[in-house]
């Protein structure tokens, strides 16, 4: 573990590479995933895999749900 990777699973909890690792253990049950980064630069890049835009659309709102949820805890 780097010491970026230490810095963040001690801030953050989890790493980057922690809930990247987490979602391939994952792969074989996943049917769709979207994935939005922020890199050292500051560009968003976004990835996806969907059977539809609005499915994608709707596995946002439920991601922005959980981080509201856990900005109230």
């Amino acid at each position: 573990m780097d010491f970026a990777e230490a810095k963040q699973h001690k801030e953050r909890g989890m790493s980057v590479k922690d809930v990247l690792e987490n979602a391939l253990k994952e792969s074989s049950e996943t049917e769709s995933i979207v994935i939005v980064r922020k890199m050292k630069n500051d560009d968003v890049p976004t990835s996806f895999s969907w059977e539809s835009s609005l499915e994608a659309l709707g596995m946002l709102e439920i991601a922005k749900a959980d981080i509201v949820g856990y900005m109230a805890e």
